[in-house]
């Protein structure tokens, strides 16, 4: 294994997310300091998800065609502008154009993904997708915390600072990251030219990788209820206040870290990444039951710590396991597509979650009414996955190739 590559670009992720992080707590509250309605601000959220949906699959291919290198550079530089943009918007046409750039800009994870493919065996696929995995969780336990500091500084303060450290990133890709994909490879990609998005169906329908995509589609969009409905449980049924909460998330990500980082390879290599797939989601549905079910609060960490490794050997699965079932040529086009469900699923699961937790609430007498309902959908959605995904996890999944297709 090449290390120093792996090594900047788990730094490169790392900085990028914090970036990421440091913005996403303030900014409902932001928007609707310049007018936003509650749906205006779900929306400016909403943006930055669509915007990956449809690019990532581009920048994936763009990726295949031209290098990893030049697309992480660019995407990088990008997201220091759009940030800057944000740090100084005045009004909400300048806030969405802002949050439309860097979801634009942002959706270059797939690009990375496929660094680590090209530069790992498949024998080492497993740790290498697991470094990013740490570098994902590292970056939203350390973003928040370091926004809410910001914000209390000035209103323009985490714009700034998410501006600097993507430009940290990119000076760090500049200057440490080499290329990892050869010019045979390039060659090899330069034939497609309709837009990615177009070669979902036709991944959708390719045993080997069709059902892995709509399992992680069904595990985002479930895991994302729990995200969601999460805070105003902990507040409405114990009595939590933000920080409380905030402390809480932070545990959350240091237990995926761990997961992704240091369990995962380990796991990965006495089970695969099939047998994952399978048993993470599993112990991520169950664990949600126990979120309400559980009558105190300090019985909810084992819960948490459950569900949090669940999906922390789940999601590094899914690229381990696609980028060794794709032809080298299509490594940032496949990776792509499944990082644009799971944005697609990011932006559309909170509209659910949000409208089922105010539909169906238990009323504790002289209590705060609280809800359950985002838990079980979101268990159901996660199962619903597990389902469609079962026949693309045997060992060799009948059918022809994914290039054939």
């Amino acid at each position: 294994m090449r290390k120093t590559p792996l090594l900047v670009v788990f730094l490169t992720v790392f900085i990028d997310l914090l970036g990421f992080g440091i913005v996403i707590p303030f900014l409902p509250m932001y928007a609707q300091d310049l007018g936003a309605t509650g749906l205006t601000a779900g929306l400016v959220l909403s943006t930055f998800s669509f915007m990956q949906f449809l690019f990532a699959p581009m920048w994936g291919r763009l990726s295949d065609k031209v290098g990893r290198r030049p697309v992480l550079l660019g995407t990088l530089a990008g997201n220091a502008l759009s940030y800057l943009l944000f740090a100084f918007a005045q009004d909400l046409p300048t806030v969405f154009a802002a949050r439309a750039l860097a979801g634009f800009f942002g959706a270059n994870i797939p690009v990375a993904q496929a660094y680590v493919a090209d530069v790992t065996t498949p024998e080492n696929r497993a740790r290498g997708m697991g470094l990013l995995g740490m570098a994902f969780g590292l970056g939203f336990v350390f973003g928040p915390a370091v926004g809410g500091l910001l914000f209390e500084v000035a209103p323009w303060a985490p714009g700034a600072t998410a501006a600097t450290l993507s430009a940290i990133a990119f000076s760090l890709a500049l200057f440490r990251l080499p290329e990892s994909l050869t010019p045979e490879l390039r060659s090899a990609a330069t034939a497609r030219r309709a837009h990615p998005i177009l070669f979902l169906a036709t991944a959708l329908r390719t045993p080997a990788v069709g059902g892995i995509l709509l399992l992680f589609f069904f595990l985002i969009a479930g895991f994302v209820h729990l995200e969601f409905a999460m805070p105003f449980l902990l507040r409405d049924r114990f009595g939590f206040d933000t920080k409380q909460v905030g402390l809480v998330f932070v545990f959350i990500g240091v237990c995926m870290a761990f997961a992704q980082g240091f369990l995962f390879r380990r796991v990965a290599k006495r089970y695969g990444e099939p047998r994952l797939l399978l048993m993470g989601p599993v112990a991520i549905a169950i664990g949600m039951q126990l979120y309400w079910l559980l009558p105190a609060w300090p019985m909810l960490l084992p819960a948490i710590a459950v569900v949090a490794v669940g999906m922390g050997v789940s999601n590094p699965s899914v690229p381990s396991l696609i980028s060794k079932r794709t032809p080298p040529h299509m490594q940032g086009q496949t990776l792509g597509l499944s990082q644009s469900l799971g944005a697609l699923a990011r932006a559309l699961g909170p509209f659910l979650a949000g409208w089922l937790y105010d539909a169906y609430q238990v009323h504790p007498p002289g209590g705060t009414p609280w809800s359950f309902a985002p838990f079980v959908a979101g268990a159901g959605l996660i199962l619903v996955g597990v389902a469609l995904g079962w026949r693309s996890l045997e060992p060799a999944p009948a059918g022809p190739p994914l290039e054939q297709r």
